[in-house]
């Protein structure tokens, strides 16, 4: 069966997806691609039943031991760094052009890297807080875990949750703004156990993180985009909090507003 020429980026990457070697957010919407798709999901089962056919019948054969021994020895000189000089020569007038900088503003000049340095060391933390936030959204909802407790009833999530974490977190129900209360689920973000308070809008999953972070300070909602989703993350009163979805950035928006506001 031949897919359509529309899928034709998804089908290069079928045999990837099969081998395990695209990450969570690729594999999560060619997943939802292939629900949607008979074409490619097709293809896809071809794919798989040619792995296990090809695992199953063909004869695997070890390695000699000193064919091994030579290859891992290649590999070894291959990979081993060049040597660096101990003693890297400079010309004697970049000494002198040094202390004239240093002198003349070069205290400026070093803070001035410093907190350049600072900021992207703050900017790589949100990537990574960001694309933890994404895989625990995905996982959500690739698997049969979107919550540990299914109830809409704020009075049963809320303490449910705070008696499990070091962080009451917020849970309201916000049904009449669009964004019905869905559950609840214990989770693991940012180095911390977390709290994932799950709400819809419309068919979309909005999941909302909690977690205790005193050292943290303040911070505005900082929004950050990822492949179709979007993130909003902001520290308030010893907590952390994000949110998550593929509901329009407005959408989100509105929903992290009534969050703040409700406090």
């Amino acid at each position: 069966m031949t897919p359509h020429p529309a899928c034709a980026r998804s089908d290069l990457e079928l045999g990837r997806l099969a081998d395990g070697e695209v990450g969570v957010v690729r594999r999560f919407l060619l997943s939802r691609h292939l629900r949607h798709c008979a074409a490619c999901a097709a293809r896809y089962e071809e794919i798989l039943t040619m792995r296990r056919t090809l695992r199953e019948r063909l004869p695997a054969h070890r390695a000699p031991p000193a064919l091994a021994a030579r290859i891992g020895a290649a590999l070894a000189a291959e990979n081993r760094p060049a040597p660096v000089p101990s003693h890297p020569r400079r010309p004697a007038a970049f000494g002198a052009r040094l202390g004239g900088v240093l002198a003349g503003g070069g205290v400026g000049v070093l803070a001035g890297i410093g907190l350049t340095l600072l900021v992207m060391g703050g900017s790589a933390r949100g990537d990574r807080l960001t694309e933890d936030v994404l895989a625990s959204h995905l996982r959500s909802m690739m698997g049969d875990h979107l919550t540990d407790v299914p109830t809409s009833d704020r009075h049963t999530v809320k303490p449910w949750l705070s008696a499990r974490l070091d962080v009451s977190p917020p849970v309201h129900d916000f049904a009449a703004e669009g964004f019905p209360l869905v559950g609840g689920r214990l989770d693991y973000l940012d180095g911390h156990p977390a709290a994932a308070v799950v709400y819809r809008s419309d068919r979309h999953v909005i999941n909302l993180f909690v977690w205790h972070d005193p050292q943290g300070g303040e911070a505005p909602p900082a929004v950050r985009l990822r492949q179709g989703f979007t993130v909003i993350c902001w520290r308030k009163a010893g907590m952390g909090a994000c949110a998550v979805s593929d509901v329009e950035r407005a959408t989100l928006e509105r929903f992290v507003s009534l969050v703040a506001a409700a406090g």
